[in-house]
């Protein structure tokens, strides 16, 4: 396995959320006090602090961009399945004595997932004991 390969499978390492701030105030700190050490580029690592806080902006921007749009689309998912729900249950009333088409409609019946279950009926113990099943 190359090193290249090695890189790609290895999980990105995501600092603490101080790191900006840390990373700043060591250059500071190193600058001030004239620190110099073997085979470290303060003059990159206050490059990098710059860079830190321009792609941070950036993130930050583009992760409340998606925020947005979430949100957005939530409320008009919902919008959306409020309006096929009222359609279908239309014309399940409309229907409802032919089977032909209610076995149709009935097959556009969105699947009940379990939360939504629990909600409604209650947690799995009360069913269970409900149904006899204790």
């Amino acid at each position: 396995m190359t090193t290249a390969t090695k890189k790609r499978d290895k999980r990105t390492y995501y600092p603490s959320k101080t790191f900006d701030d840390d990373l700043e105030a060591f250059v500071k700190l190193a600058k001030s006090e004239g620190w110099h050490f073997s085979g470290i580029d303060l003059e990159q690592i206050a490059q990098d602090a710059v860079e830190q806080r321009v792609e941070r902006g950036e993130y930050v921007a583009a992760e409340a961009r998606f925020n947005d749009l979430h949100e957005q689309f939530g409320l008009a998912q919902e919008a959306r399945y409020q309006r096929f729900a009222a359609a279908l249950n239309a014309a399940r009333a409309a229907f409802r004595g032919n089977e032909t088409i209610m076995t149709q409609l009935n097959a556009s019946r969105p699947l009940a997932r379990r939360t939504a279950l629990r909600l409604v009926r209650g947690p799995a113990s009360t069913l269970k004991s409900c149904r006899g099943l204790t």
